[in-house]
């Protein structure tokens, strides 16, 4: 048995004792966001209440509207609107209880649209926006990030410019400091548009997006107190821009975005093991440039593109930890028949995986066969294989992904 094999059998192993005891996943629908469909909307939570503002609708108009939701009350509250023109594509963040967006664009084409470098304060209490330091590049796209009480706004595109800009924002002294820049890919300019970004211990993880050349699968720790980037492991599925992102229960959440098609799968990143994991099946219509926040380690989607059309709808998607933190993604794929009685078993992905394979197992733990994985749907022909309890595990690279028992008749 070769190192790889023997890692992912020994990871298995764990998995199987501690199959009944995982982390439940589920999405569930929330009344939809008040005035109209919309994309590329701006948001950020507040002391326990979410905040959606700015995007552009079904008919190419950008708005300047600000919609408060409580998680409490499942409502929707309109607002004081953003004193400034309307937009899309900003990027925003929250601080020490106060609310902040910058950037973005005027107009559904980018090529005639005024791009902005406004930055503006959002007080929630006196439902006031205050102007502050502009952001020193004008940009649309940006990600935006808070940790340790600063804001960051990462890459973002202009016409003809994708920019690998990453600059921190200090709200005492209402400053903007320039810090390294984003390596991105090392085959482009390293710009980036339309990638995702959260926080965790003390970092930013970014990724995603797209670069010069196509969408990226690339992902990224920031650490503001060393000011370095470090590479950690690729995003396991599609390239894609669009994504949204957000932190609960010490996880790192990343879902959806356009391939070239639109996507709804969500994973989340253990920046411990540094290692992806699927959630659950998503039981909307997949979408790219929705909004998305967390509130009291419970996250909170909607929104966005789809190929149905803007998206109006909202979701929430909760986590709870069960006993133990293995990654067992049960759910990203199922296997019938099985028990298997038939030449043929398939299998049956949620998610379209990249660079994955499917490995079986005996009861005695010998690796008995592997394939590549090439589509969502596949079958193994299993005649070669004796009546017997086997186990199947899917993996990218030395990652394991997910994996079940199986009993062949």
């Amino acid at each position: 048995m070769t190192r790889n094999s023997m890692k992912i059998l020994c990871t298995f192993i764990l998995f199987a004792f501690s199959i009944n005891a995982y982390s439940a996943w589920q999405w569930t629908k929330l009344k939809s966001l008040g005035n109209g469909k919309r994309y590329e909307a701006t948001s950020f939570s507040i002391n326990g209440k979410g905040y959606v503002t700015c995007g552009l609708d079904t008919n190419d108009n950008c708005y300047n509207d600000l919609w408060e939701y409580d998680p409490v009350f499942n409502y929707w509250t309109q607002k004081a609107n953003l004193p400034a023109s309307y937009r899309r594509a900003s990027f925003g963040f929250e601080i020490n209880g106060k609310g902040y967006m910058g950037g973005g664009i005027d107009d559904a084409t980018s090529s005639i649209g005024t791009i902005f470098n406004e930055f503006w304060m959002y007080d929630p209490t006196l439902n006031t926006w205050v102007s502050k330091a502009n952001v020193p590049f004008s940009a649309f796209r940006s990600a935006g990030v808070s940790c340790n009480g600063k804001g960051y706004v990462i890459g973002g595109a202009d016409d003809w410019t994708l920019y690998s800009n990453v600059y921190e924002y200090n709200p005492l002294t209402d400053s903007w400091t320039a810090k390294a820049t984003f390596p991105g890919n090392p085959n482009s300019s390293g710009g980036r548009e339309a990638g995702t970004g959260t926080s965790l211990n003390n970092k930013i993880y970014y990724g995603l997006g797209k670069d010069d050349s196509y969408f990226q699968n690339d992902w990224w720790e920031f650490n503001p107190s060393t000011n370095t980037w470090i590479r950690k492991t690729d995003f396991p599925v599609s390239g894609r821009t669009g994504s949204w992102s957000f932190t609960i229960n010490n996880k790192v959440v990343v879902g959806m975005g356009s391939d070239g098609s639109f996507t709804d799968d969500t994973w989340w990143f253990d920046v411990n093991a540094n290692t992806w994991n699927y959630t659950c099946t998503f039981s909307g219509d997949g979408r790219r440039s929705a909004v998305a926040f967390s509130i009291n380690n419970i996250g909170y989607m909607g929104t966005g593109k789809s190929s149905g059309g803007t998206k109006q709808d909202f979701y929430k998607l909760d986590s709870q930890v069960g006993i133990q933190e293995f990654n067992n993604n049960q759910s990203l794929f199922s296997i019938f028949p099985n028990p298997v009685s038939t030449e043929d078993l398939t299998i049956v992905l949620e998610a379209e995986l990249k660079n994955a394979t499917v490995s079986i197992f005996d009861a005695e733990g010998k690796l008995v066969k592997t394939e590549s994985i090439n589509s969502k749907q596949f079958k193994i022909n299993r005649t070669d294989l004796s009546a017997g309890l086997y186990f199947i595990s899917i993996q990218n690279k030395d990652q394991l992904l997910s994996a079940k028992k199986i009993i062949l008749l």
